[in-house]
């Protein structure tokens, strides 16, 4: 019996790669943990690399993604090229009957993420985000925090992201740190995933006040970005992303009206107040004394995460209509946040979300008429990061 999706319920989806220089080696790697799921071809445009892949897991490699397309090898693909190529590559998958998972961000400019959500419910196929983070069990409970109102009316959200990159790592490709090659910094490559878990907590801005810059590298694009954001309600946030600062430090804290939660290096802490504030406010009679402070213990329970959980949740989706984790409409608002600071950064004034595309696409262009196109590479050490839980 065929589902909603049109899959027999006892098949494996077959699955091809586009773009197995980078993080696509990963998506590679991973497939065959993944139940239901077959890696079936892999495409790159530079031919030893897809030959490469092709041969190490024995599948059709091609240099053209609509090759790959009329090859009728595939029910689906994951698309890890440069971002900008990210769109395009989809929607003509997606025109093709093709369901697609694409590494983030969806692409470099809101506009085109919109066109791939349409052209995803035009053709009635699936549209997914490598956001794997949230499948970690403590964004899983943050969420369910959150979202059951334990901390009350949200005040003030805060997101540091410590995101060190050298110039080595830079220099180790062509396209990055380029306008036209990504089509922005640290907030299109290394901050995805954090501005991610953020905007899905604290929800969006109405508005930004951003400020970007590049300070430490020999690069085109921003390895700086920080912002003061304006909540819908009255809330206020602040946000600050960077390829220059090492060490430990990313952090999202929320402060509530009834307690405060805090995401720091990968630990969750929740924090409740006795009474909550606005009540102690109103009725304390002691000049310096707050409310109480009691940490909540939280159970958080055991869960995979990483490149394969996001698959598995495809593969479910399409199989036996599982809910997508991170669908396409839910992966544009980190992106329209990263769109609105730059644009408020260039405009030097506050930005209400979402932003005009029509601004936006033209200050990008405008930037890309002035780009250098394609760094010089160097030859470095390169390596996929050995960080990313596959």
């Amino acid at each position: 019996m065929k589902n909603k999706s049109g899959h027999k319920g006892g098949v494996d989806i077959r699955f091809g790669v586009i773009g197995v220089g980078g993080m696509g080696s990963g998506h590679c790697a991973c497939m065959a943990g993944v139940k239901q799921a077959r890696l079936a071809a892999v495409c790159d445009i530079d031919p030893p690399t897809a030959e490469k892949a092709g041969r190490q897991y024995g599948v059709p490699w091609f240099n053209d993604h609509r090759q790959l397309i009329k090859a009728g090898l595939c029910d689906a693909v994951t698309i890890a090229t440069p971002h900008p190529f990210h769109a395009p590559i989809g929607i003509d998958c997606m025109n093709a009957g093709l369901h697609v998972l694409t590494e983030k961000p969806m692409s470099e400019r809101v506009s085109m993420a919109e066109k791939m959500v349409k052209a995803s419910r035009k053709n009635r196929v699936a549209l997914a985000v490598m956001f794997q983070r949230r499948f970690e069990p403590v964004v899983a409970k943050a969420m369910e925090i959150v979202r059951g109102g334990q901390i009350g009316r949200i005040y003030r959200t805060c997101m540091i992201s410590p995101e060190f990159r050298s110039q080595a790592y830079y220099d180790s490709g062509t396209w990055r740190a380029t306008w036209t090659g990504e089509g922005g910094g640290v907030m299109m490559n290394q901050a995805p995933h954090i501005m991610d878990i953020f905007v899905q907590l604290c929800g969006m801005p109405s508005a930004v006040y951003g400020n970007t810059e590049t300070r430490m590298h020999n690069i085109e694009v921003e390895d700086m970005a920080e912002a003061m954001l304006k909540y819908p309600d009255g809330g206020t946030g602040y946000l600050y992303c960077s390829t220059n600062e090492a060490g430990p430090g990313q952090m999202i804290e929320i402060f509530g009206e009834e307690g405060k939660l805090v995401f720091r290096n990968g630990e969750l802490k929740l924090y409740r107040f006795e009474p909550g504030i606005r009540r102690f406010i109103a009725i304390s009679r002691d000049m310096w004394q707050g409310p109480g402070l009691k940490e909540v213990p939280l159970e958080i329970p055991a869960q995979d995460s990483g490149h394969a959980s996001v698959i598995s949740n495809l593969v479910r989706h399409l199989l036996h209509g599982e809910k997508l984790i991170t669908p396409g409409e839910s992966g544009i608002a980190s992106l329209e946040l990263a769109n609105g600071i730059m644009l408020s950064s260039s405009e030097k004034r506050w930005v209400k979300l979402p932003i005009s595309r029509a601004r936006f696409d033209a200050l990008l262009a405008g930037l890309r008429r002035r780009s250098k196109s394609a760094r010089r590479a160097v030859r470095v050490r390169r390596v996929t990061d050995p960080r990313q839980k596959i």
